[in-house]
C-alpha cells in the first residue's frame, strides 16, 4: 500500500530525503531531455508546413535552441556523473500529435495553419519553462548549483516571449 501523507501536514511539515529529491531530479530531467528529442522531429516537421518566413526563421531559430539545450543537459548529467535513461514522454507526443493533427486539418488556410503553429509552440515553450524552474528548484533543495540551468530555462523564456509576440502580430 502507498505512503499517504497525514492530511494535517502542511508542506513546510514536508521532509523529503536527499534520496528522493535526486530521482525526481533525475525523473524530471530525463523527461524534458528525452521530450527535447522528440521535438526535433516535430520542428523540422511543422517548419515545413509553416508559410511564411518570419514563422520558418523562428521555428529554425528554435531548433537551433534546442540542440543546445540538449548539449547543455549533457553537461548536467556529466556534472552529477549520471547518463540520461530513457523515460516515457507520452505527453509530450501527445500535444505534439494533437498540434500536427490540428494544424494539418483539410480546409485551413496557411494563415490558420501558421495561428494554430504559433498556439502550440507556446504551449511547449511554456511546458520547458516550467520543468527547467522545477530543475532549478530541486537543484537548489538537494544542494546542486542551479547555475547549469539558467541558460536552458532563460532560453525557454526567450522563446516563448519570441512565439507570444510573433502571435501577437498575426492575429491584429
Amino acid at each position: 500500500m502507498a505512503d499517504t501523507p497525514d492530511d494535517r501536514l502542511s508542506p513546510k511539515d514536508v521532509k523529503l530525503e536527499d534520496n528522493h529529491l535526486k530521482r525526481m531530479f533525475r525523473e524530471h530531467l530525463d523527461s524534458i531531455y528525452f521530450g527535447k528529442q522528440h521535438l526535433l522531429e516535430f520542428f523540422s516537421e511543422i517548419e515545413i508546413i509553416a508559410s511564411l518566413q518570419q514563422l520558418k526563421l523562428a521555428i529554425d531559430e528554435l531548433r537551433s535552441d534546442t540542440h543546445k539545450q540538449i548539449l547543455q543537459m549533457d553537461d548536467i548529467y556529466h556534472s552529477i556523473h549520471k547518463a540520461p535513461t530513457k523515460i516515457s514522454i507520452l505527453g509530450m507526443k501527445g500535444m505534439t500529435l494533437e498540434a500536427y493533427l490540428s494544424v494539418i486539418k483539410s480546409g485551413k488556410t496557411p494563415l490558420e495553419r501558421d495561428v494554430f503553429i504559433l498556439f502550440y509552440l507556446q504551449i511547449i515553450e511554456g511546458v520547458e519553462v516550467t520543468y527547467f524552474k522545477v530543475l532549478k528548484n530541486l537543484a537548489t533543495a538537494i544542494g546542486y548549483s542551479n547555475t547549469f540551468l539558467n541558460e536552458p530555462f532563460d532560453t525557454a523564456v526567450e522563446n516563448k516571449i519570441l512565439f507570444e509576440a510573433i502571435y501577437k502580430e498575426y492575429i491584429s
